[in-house]
């Protein structure tokens, strides 16, 4: 109330002016400032995205010469093998890393429906990095879904694996989480596979992953 008062004061007392001194209108104004832009490499832009040495398997990720982060489980990763092991599931926990380097807090996701395997890849972390004390240490959850969902801490993607469809798959995932970053924080994301069923060895799956990070992180 007392802003409410404050405000029809000021607006009495500029209307007071204005009988003395003129409406104080103008038609048009124009004026030259200066503005700056730059575009930075993943790691260093505001939303950090990065695969440093300390990560467990950061090995499978990097910036490139794009100045882009990749993601690549194929012989472009910094390790022996060549790729996935047919007809099984793999969990490679801290893959790449997010870091705040805005202002304020914000919100994180993942979204990878444009991948034609979504349903058998799972973007996760570890209740561990997780401030709010409903998360378990150890404990996985997956990071695909709206916040604000019937279904839970975030709305279930067409995900098999992580949206409770009952074959027991999804009890890898407690449930879902919408990680929230401060400023300055970092939080490392694990990605799980699974092959079962695929015994043919070559290119498996390839596309682009969406990573989001927000202030107002709602289902469109």
């Amino acid at each position: 109330m007392q802003r409410r008062k404050f405000v029809v004061g000021l607006g009495s007392l500029a209307a007071g002016g204005a009988a003395v001194m003129g409406t104080g209108a103008f038609s048009n104004f124009q004026g030259s400032r200066d503005a700056a832009f730059s575009i930075a490499a993943d790691n260093n832009a505001f939303v950090g995205l990065s695969a440093p040495n300390s990560l467990e398997n950061g090995e499978h990720a990097g910036v490139g010469s794009n100045n882009e982060l990749s993601i690549y489980f194929n012989s472009n990763s910094q390790v022996g093998g060549n790729g996935l092991n047919p007809d099984g599931e793999t969990w490679f926990d801290e893959v790449f890393q997010v870091t705040n380097q805005g202002t304020q807090p914000v919100d994180l996701m993942v979204d990878d429906d444009a991948l034609a395997q979504s349903e058998n890849i799972v973007f996760y972390v570890n209740g561990s990095y997780l401030p709010d004390s409903g998360y378990d240490e150890g404990d996985l959850y997956a990071i695909e879904g709206y916040p604000g969902s019937a279904e839970g801490a975030g709305r279930e993607d067409d995900d098999q694996h992580a949206s409770g469809d009952g074959d027991g798959t999804d009890d890898y995932w407690v449930g879902y989480a919408n990680p929230q970053l401060g400023v300055g924080d970092s939080i490392p994301v694990g990605i799980y596979v699974d092959t079962t069923g695929e015994n043919t060895v070559g290119s498996w799956d390839s596309g682009t992953v969406t990573i989001k990070a927000s202030t107002n992180l709602n289902q469109p």
